[in-house]
């Protein structure tokens, strides 16, 4: 109990500092509402998730052990990130308001959303450092794989709690902003920072 009280707290300050996933939420509440904005964020847990059943099947493990499986992981995260920091800064045109987004569901913004959300989280080499280097700390020896599991549903849920919550503020934040010239400004900005990201991801090389 104590090692998930522990690694609770950790995944917390882990999941407050900005990062991609929070760009993302940003652009999906700017431009789509608060509905897709939600979605993205399910994008991002259910990538989380995924890299939690990996790591108790030892898939993480193998992937660090190439460091030419893991440099495509993070170019294919870096090329992704920096494609949709720039259709942002390409943004014109007409925005979605986000009452309309909110009432008429937009499916197709919806799935795009989730797969913005799904591929950015797990081609972020971030998170899969945090399943390869973060949670082992706390797993005793002799631990049963469920509780490599149980860790990651921790971080997951964490970090999913902490993206809803940013969803809302954006999207709240966004209804207050009626000016199309204020919402093109915000999700350029975003874009901006989108690309920098990718551009950070691909250059730098993460301690596995």
């Amino acid at each position: 109990m104590s090692s998930i009280l522990g690694f609770a707290a950790l995944s917390v300050v882990l999941v407050i500092i900005p990062g991609p996933a929070v760009m993302l939420v940003l652009k999906s509440a700017v431009a789509r509402g608060r509905g897709p904005a939600l979605v993205t964020a399910l994008g991002v847990l259910t990538a989380d998730l995924v890299w939690a059943l990996a790591s108790v099947a030892g898939l993480t493990a193998v992937l660090v052990s190439s460091q030419i499986a893991f440099d495509v992981v993070r170019y294919v995260g870096a090329a992704y990130l920096i494609y949709l920091g720039i259709k942002l800064l390409l943004t014109r045109g007409t925005i979605t308001s986000p009452d309309t987004a909110v009432l008429t569901g937009k499916p197709r913004s919806r799935v795009r959303a989730f797969r913005e959300g799904l591929v950015s989280d797990l081609s972020n080499p971030k998170t899969v450092i945090v399943f390869t280097s973060v949670i082992p700390q706390f797993i005793h020896h002799g631990a049963r794989p469920v509780d490599t599991l149980i860790l990651g549903a921790v971080f997951a849920g964490i970090g999913f709690l902490s993206l809803v919550s940013y969803a809302l503020v954006f999207s709240a934040a966004t209804k207050l902003l009626r000016d199309a010239r204020i919402t093109r400004v915000i999700l350029r900005a975003g874009g901006a920072i989108l690309t920098a990201f990718g551009v950070g991801l691909a250059v730098e090389r993460p301690a596995v």
